[in-house]
C-alpha cells in the first residue's frame, strides 16, 4: 500500500537515508496492524487539509519521531472539527505581546478559539513495569497534570484574548493507562467534609482541589477547559475559574464541546 501524501512530505530520498523513522518501520507491518491503520489515517488527514499546511513546517515535524505521532493527533482533531462544520487554521500566527508570536496547534476561525493538542504517550514508568512482568505502581494523574501545565507554559504571562483549550489525546500505538477518573482528579478533585457526632454524616461544606482550583484558580486561569480525546469525539471539562478574557462566549462551538459527542 502506498501513502502518497506521506511520501511527498517526508521525501523518498530522506526516507531511504533514515531507515529507523517510524514510517519505514511501520510500513513493514501487516496491513491490519494498528501501525498501518495509523499511516492510512494520517495519509488521509494530510490529503484532506493539505491546502491548510505549510509543507516545510509539516515536513520538519513529521521527520521527528515524536513529532510524527503528535502531528497525527493535531490533524485528527482538526479534521474532526472540520467534519463537524468548523473552520480551522493550522498555521495561524498570534501576536500575544510586542515582538512575541505564537502558532497554536489549531485555531478555530470565527469562534476565535485556541486549541492546543497534547499527545499522552506511555510513560517510561509504565513501559518498564510492563517489561518487568511484575507488579508495579504508577501515577498517571500527576503526569496528566504536568502535561497540561506544560501547554499552559507556552503562553506563560502573555495576555491572550481568546479562549484556550487543551485536548489530550492518548497515543493508541503505545496506549497510556489513563481513564476519565484521572482527569476528574487532576482538574477538579472534590473533597466532601464529614462530621461525626454519634453518627457519621456529610456536611454541606465542599472543598475542591486540582488544577482548576489551585491558588484560588490562578494557576490555570487562562485555560478555558480540557478535553479528553476518544475515537469518536471529545469529553470536555470546562474550567469554572477561567479569567474573563479566556472565557467562552456563547457559541455553537461551546455547545458542541459541552454536548456528549463521544
Amino acid at each position: 500500500m502506498k501513502y502518497q501524501n506521506l511520501d511527498r512530505i517526508l521525501d523518498k530520498v530522506w526516507l531511504r537515508n533514515n531507515p529507523d523513522h517510524p514510517y519505514n518501520q511501520w510500513i513493514k507491518k501487516s496491513e491490519d496492524s494498528k501501525e498501518r491503520l495509523f499511516l492510512s489515517r494520517l495519509d488521509n488527514y494530510v490529503e484532506k487539509v493539505t491546502l491548510l499546511l505549510q509543507t516545510k513546517r509539516t515536513q520538519s515535524k513529521f521527520r521527528n519521531y515524536q513529532g510524527f505521532v503528535d502531528t497525527y493527533y493535531e490533524l485528527e482533531v482538526g479534521c474532526f472539527l472540520i467534519d463537524n462544520g468548523f473552520q480551522v487554521d493550522f498555521e495561524r500566527t498570534l501576536y500575544v505581546e510586542r515582538g512575541t508570536r505564537i502558532t497554536p496547534d489549531i485555531f478555530v476561525e470565527k469562534d476565535n478559539i485556541i486549541v492546543e493538542v497534547k499527545t499522552l504517550h506511555r510513560s517510561n514508568e509504565v513501559e518498564k513495569g510492563f517489561k518487568s512482568g511484575k507488579v508495579f505502581k504508577f501515577n498517571e494523574a500527576q503526569r496528566i497534570k504536568d502535561d497540561i501545565f506544560s501547554e499552559l507554559q507556552k503562553y506563560g504571562d502573555k495576555e491572550i484574548k481568546y479562549p484556550l483549550i487543551v485536548i489530550v489525546c492518548p497515543d493508541f500505538i503505545k496506549p497510556p493507562l489513563v481513564s476519565p477518573d484521572d482527569f476528574e482528579t487532576v482538574l477538579s478533585y472534590r473533597c466532601d467534609k464529614w462530621i461525626f457526632n454519634g453518627k457519621l454524616r456529610r456536611t454541606l461544606d465542599v472543598e475542591y482541589q486540582g488544577l482548576y482550583y489551585e491558588d484560588e484558580g490562578q494557576n490555570a486561569n487562562i485555560l478555558s477547559g480540557v478535553g479528553l480525546w476518544g475515537r469518536r469525539g471529545i469529553l470536555f471539562y470546562k474550567n469554572p475559574n477561567v479569567n474573563k478574557d479566556s472565557k467562552f462566549p456563547k457559541s455553537r462551538f461551546l455547545d458542541f464541546l459541552m454536548s456528549p459527542n463521544l
